[in-house]
């Protein structure tokens, strides 16, 4: 079971006078290594009028075992999984620029008198780029073999530990959906969920004032996105929350 944890980021006074109303207004993106930011269409965000981890903490403190650790040779070998893939999109991106290169010069040899001067030149420059291209080949193959290694260790190395921790989740949260029902009843309050729009933006509106939590989750290849914080609706006031990797705890992904 997995707890999800959100994070809230107060718009400018500009964004929330535009809203005009009661409402919460939440907006997911994340950045690229591009650098473009990608919205988070399709994320399914949840409003909670309770805070969802405050009550896996005490169930949590209340079990007889601690919570199994992520063992810090996995953040480790996380990170050097992440340096191998930017070292074999580097060696990719080398030997594609050094193929178009000898493609082009290839096709300008095609064109000349191999009696000419011209050929006589372009012919050790197509030469000089074919050993460059095949060395940047090799150079690419070794950096993917070395990526997909580091993450078939990975994998292997994580899936206990996964299974470590969700058999211990299993049994120390197995009364959390009793406990959250019962305090729902409590407050004689619901939870309302939804999904982040094409443009990774959803909005929620007649929400009863007081203290609500936004949560959701983003999965990346190794890493999740997670934010859990609280926001104060009140009568005639909007609220925006930015939901981003600036704002997000970022956590390992077994």
């Amino acid at each position: 079971m997995n707890r999800l944890v959100l994070t809230v980021v107060l718009a400018s006074t500009a964004v929330l006078a535009a809203c005009g109303s009661t409402e919460v207004v939440i907006q997911g993106q994340v950045q690229m290594e591009e650098g473009q930011a990608v919205p988070l269409s399709n994320l399914p965000v949840r409003l909670l009028p309770y805070d969802r981890d405050a009550i896996f903490d005490s169930l949590a403190t209340a079990y007889t075992e601690p919570e199994p650790a992520v063992p810090a040779e996995l953040t480790a070998l996380r990170d050097s999984i992440a340096q191998a893939n930017q070292q074999w999109t580097a060696a990719t991106a080398r030997w594609n620029l050094l193929r178009d290169s000898l493609q082009r010069a290839n096709d300008r040899l095609a064109g000349l008198s191999r009696a000419s001067g011209e050929y006589v030149v372009l012919f050790r420059e197509v030469n000089a780029l074919f050993e460059e291209e095949a060395a940047a080949q090799r150079q690419m193959d070794q950096a993917f073999s070395r990526f997909s290694g580091l993450q078939d260790r990975y994998q292997s190395q994580a899936e206990t530990t996964r299974l470590a921790r969700e058999q211990w989740e299993d049994a120390a949260y197995a009364d959390v959906e009793r406990v959250i029902a019962s305090r729902l009843r409590e407050m004689r309050m619901a939870e309302h969920a939804d999904t982040l729009d094409a443009n990774g933006v959803t909005r929620y509106r007649g929400l009863e004032p007081g203290e609500w939590w936004v949560t959701a989750r983003y999965e990346l290849p190794y890493e999740e996105l997670y934010w859990n914080i609280p926001i104060n609706v009140q009568r005639g006031e909007p609220t925006q929350v930015q939901l981003t990797r600036q704002t997000a705890e970022v956590r390992p992904k077994l």
